[in-house]
């Protein structure tokens, strides 16, 4: 029997994805915090809306991206 039951949630799109000249943006394209050196976001807070379905798969889909990206050096 459950003794509780919860809802969990990603929150996206809370870290803008954008150009450094966007005082809105949080990251740049390739996920780097701007203003900040060596550290990236990738989660689905870069997500520009909140998708219509689970956000786990396009989240995956993002990291997968990212993760080769940074093995080619980008």
């Amino acid at each position: 029997m459950l003794a509780e039951c919860s809802d969990a949630q990603h929150a996206s799109g809370t870290c803008r994805m954008g150009t450094a000249d966007d005082p809105r943006s949080v990251v740049d394209p390739a996920c780097r915090v701007i203003g900040c050196s060596g550290l990236r976001v990738v989660d689905a807070s870069v997500m520009p809306e909140v998708v219509r379905a689970n956000t786990h798969l396009t989240t995956v889909m993002i990291a997968e991206k990212m993760a080769d990206a940074m093995k080619r050096g980008g």
